[in-house]
């Protein structure tokens, strides 16, 4: 079962990456691990000192996720990189606008 969604998490990513790179000729590297969402983060974060920015989607609504909430709470000051939230509330073209 873990095996079937890490494969369908690439298959999403994957898709994405395509249209960044054939939009901006950028390949973002993908990388899909289990774990505790913030515990991963954190380590790629240290593994992969080449990171620009840490990027996370916020929903259109409600309270902000785990990681929106513990990424841009009193840890922010300790990253080693930016952190950017996108809200879901943007459409493709506001979305385009930023990119």
């Amino acid at each position: 079962m873990e095996e079937e969604a890490r494969d369908r998490a690439e298959q999403l990513v994957t898709a994405a990456a395509g249209s960044i790179f054939d939009e901006m000729g950028v390949r973002p590297a993908i990388t899909v691990k289990p774990g505790e969402a913030i515990d991963v983060v954190k380590v790629m974060l240290e593994e992969h000192p080449g990171i620009a920015a840490l990027v996370l989607g916020a929903a259109a609504q409600g309270a902000p996720g785990p990681l929106i909430a513990h990424f841009t709470g009193i840890n922010a000051g300790t990253l080693p990189c930016p952190v950017m939230v996108i809200p879901g509330s943007l459409s493709d073209a506001q979305l385009d606008e930023l990119s």
